[in-house]
């Protein structure tokens, strides 16, 4: 019984972590495609400030992204480790 308790934690965990990679890569594609809006925009726009703006938000989500999967991971984990224990 006590295996199939432990099974079912280790099949949560493998699903928090795709989900969290699934939202990982869904944040990524977003800020590709911002970043290729951006490029592709630079010239009618010509502004400096609005490319450094943009840079800026580009970085945030990235780096929003990377804090949120690292987050995930480790919460996931925990959550799994506790669970194994309390059984």
């Amino acid at each position: 019984m006590k295996i199939r308790k432990n099974m079912y934690a280790l099949g949560e965990y493998v699903g928090h972590l795709i989900i969290g990679v699934l939202m990982f890569s869904a944040l990524m594609l977003f800020g590709g495609l911002l970043n290729l809006l951006v490029h592709s925009s630079a010239p009618y726009i010509g502004d400096d400030q609005f490319l450094q703006l943009m840079k800026l938000v580009e970085r945030i989500i990235l780096y929003g992204d990377v804090v949120f999967i690292v987050w995930w991971s480790v919460f996931s984990t925990y959550k799994a480790i506790k669970e194994m224990i309390n059984e």
